[in-house]
């Protein structure tokens, strides 16, 4: 119960202040009253669990006042804290097609509605929401990160790719890890195929996003070895130490298998593995050595 009591400060004062200053006007002071005798019956239905009531309540004082819009965005958000995601759908589809927002007021109702959906795993819907925003400047590199979101949860690696892209043109930098690692996803899938020249022009995308990217050596790797080119796999698979030693033992067992076929080089592997013992990348490379 205090819980709600104090989620609900947020929606009181947005109604205490607008009532205060509708009961300034002497001519509304009537109205004034009323609706905010409606207002207090809402909170009475909220504080009763009968929260449909109080949202059928507070849609119908909408319908009358469109000067309570953020108090109920507000509502609405707060019953998506709650995770009462049907009911802030209710009142954030009303809020929308309320003819009397303004247009501010009516991206502010896409923008929440597109997080209830999101909330709900209603991804398609969400993402119509978002897609809505995306031109519009104080709205664009927000919908761009719910949009890259719902691709990642629904595996729509190209599209959260085009998303990142965009959010890099933004400014957004970091994006550029994330970039690499979507080409990953869609070389995997190419790989799953035995589509592997795709696989490799995929991985070059990769690389060209982050060149520090691990994943993309160890995946080359991988390819090389699937060729019999064992040479170009160490290679590819020794780049990791100055990537990520952290994923270096992972690529220990393949390097010792490519240079099983490369006799000729085993100096080279005697000698990666002291620099893999010298960062400690982990006790594989010791085991390995000994």
């Amino acid at each position: 119960m205090l819980e709600l009591l104090f989620l609900l400060l947020p929606v009181a004062a947005a109604y205490g202040w607008y009532m205060g200053r509708r009961s300034a006007q002497q001519d509304k002071q009537q109205e004034a009253n009323r609706l905010s005798r409606e207002y207090v019956a809402g909170v009475n239905f909220l504080l009763s669990n009968q929260q449909d009531k109080a949202v059928d309540l507070f849609l119908d004082m909408l319908k009358e006042d469109s000067n309570t819009v953020e108090a109920h965005l507000t509502l609405g958000n707060l019953f998506r804290s709650r995770g009462e995601v049907d009911r802030a759908i209710r009142i954030h589809q009303a809020l929308m097609e309320s003819a009397s927002l303004t247009f501010e007021q009516r991206l502010l109702a896409v923008q929440q509605l597109g997080r209830d959906y999101m909330a709900a795993g209603l991804y398609d819907r969400a993402e119509d929401m978002f897609s809505q925003l995306t031109d519009e400047a104080d709205f664009r590199v927000s919908a761009l990160q719910q949009l890259l979101v719902i691709h990642q949860a629904t595996s729509d690696w190209q599209k959260a790719i085009d998303v990142a892209e965009k959010l890099v043109k933004l400014g957004k930098e970091k994006q550029r890890v994330e970039i690499a690692h979507f080409y990953c996803e869609l070389a995997l899938q190419a790989m799953g195929s035995d589509d592997l020249d795709r696989a490799m022009s995929l991985l070059k995308r990769a690389a060209a996003a982050d060149k520090q990217c691990a994943r993309v050596s160890i995946m080359f790797g991988r390819i090389y070895m699937a060729q019999n080119d064992y040479a170009k796999a160490a290679e590819s698979l020794q780049r990791v130490l100055s990537q990520d030693k952290e994923l270096v033992s992972e690529t220990l067992p393949m390097l010792q298998e490519c240079y099983t076929h490369l006799p000729e080089q085993q100096h080279n592997w005697a000698e990666f593995l002291k620099r893999c013992v010298e960062e400690n990348t982990g006790a594989t490379a010791d085991l390995m050595l000994a």
